[in-house]
């Protein structure tokens, strides 16, 4: 299914175009020339690092609980009065990569909105576009097997299983922090992650539906330790979800050659499908189908919930895109 482009999004897509070219190779490219991945990518200047007419910039320190992860958190504050019920507030994962996406058309597109949102970029203390590690740690949620719980399952060599501890900094630090240097609108704080992102977006509306009021996943990987997403999914009752905006966007254009994951069986999410689908086994060979299940799901359980494909964009433009949307979700009423 495919969806026509809003005034918004079709006004911020094209000014892609328009940005400086390292902006654009890293907000739409998954390697660099020469093979170095996007995400390895030292950043330079960012739009928090230039003076701006609408925004206020400020960047904060956090650590985890071990000492393992170092978090940046940047907020961007409007410059305009508060509403009467305050800002509304969009908090995006992988936010050094976030950060280095946004330009001063973004900004100028929030201050026409009709409630121009804070945004909390939650990235991390390095100097490249992403912390791997890390993020693999945190965006992913705690699995188990035989009844038995495996608090760090490995992943293509990467140790997972940290989405429920990253959420509790976020609601115990990171929240409250943002509450501090903002008039903020509890009723209205939103949630926006791609790729692993997005699987930690879907996994907190599984698990803590109430913690935001809308989410944005773009190409969640529900591949994850072989769509332990879907189980998720299976066992959640959508009903917890009534009246929220949910968005999922996912990118079709094909990857690269070996970058594509592995699909999984489509026996396993048939058998992880909620069984008011009623959908045959082959339509859920493909992830994506699978997530587009999900936000179908949702729908039939009273969520606001959408579906959009983007023909044109692959995993790693998805990034762009769905921020972008996500910006534009941030600023309705």
């Amino acid at each position: 299914m495919r969806l026509s482009l809003c005034p918004f999004l079709a006004a911020v897509l094209l000014s892609v175009l328009a940005v400086p070219a390292h902006a654009q190779n890293t907000a739409t490219t998954s390697a660099q020339p020469g093979g170095r991945p996007a995400a390895q990518r030292v950043i330079e200047a960012t739009i928090a690092d230039r003076p701006s007419a609408i925004y206020a910039f400020e960047k904060h320190s956090l650590r985890s609980a071990d000492g393992k992860r170092h978090y940046r958190i940047e907020i961007a504050i409007p410059k305009a009065t508060a509403p009467t019920a305050g800002f509304p507030v969009l908090y995006m994962l992988d936010g050094n990569a976030a950060m280095d996406t946004l330009t001063q058309t973004d900004l100028a597109q929030l201050s026409a909105s009709p409630l121009a949102p804070v945004l909390v970029a939650i990235g991390y203390e390095v100097a490249t576009r992403n912390d791997v590690v890390s993020r693999a740690y945190d965006y992913t949620p705690p699995v188990g097997s035989n009844g038995q719980p495996d608090p760090q399952p490995v992943v293509r060599g990467r140790v997972g299983g940290g989405a429920d501890i990253f959420m509790q900094l976020i609601q115990e630090q990171i929240k409250p922090l943002v509450r501090k240097r903002a008039a903020i609108d509890p009723k209205r704080e939103y949630l926006w992650g791609h790729s692993y992102g997005g699987l930690f977006a879907l996994h907190v509306l599984f698990t803590q539906p109430d913690a935001f009021a809308r989410y944005i996943a773009g190409d969640p990987s529900a591949w994850w330790n072989d769509g332990a997403l879907m189980s998720e999914w299976k066992a959640f009752d959508a009903r917890r979800a009534d009246g929220k905006r949910v968005a999922i966007l996912v990118g079709t254009k094909p990857r690269e050659p070996g970058r594509g994951h592995a699909p999984t069986a489509a026996a396993t999410l048939q058998a992880a499908a909620p069984a008011q689908m009623n959908t045959p086994a082959a339509a859920f060979a493909d992830m994506r189908e699978s997530v587009q299940a999900i936000a179908h799901g949702l729908r039939a359980a009273g969520s606001n919930a959408t579906y959009e494909t983007f023909p044109e964009s692959n995993h790693g433009d998805m990034l762009r895109v769905s921020l972008t949307r996500a910006l534009q979700i941030a600023g309705q009423p």
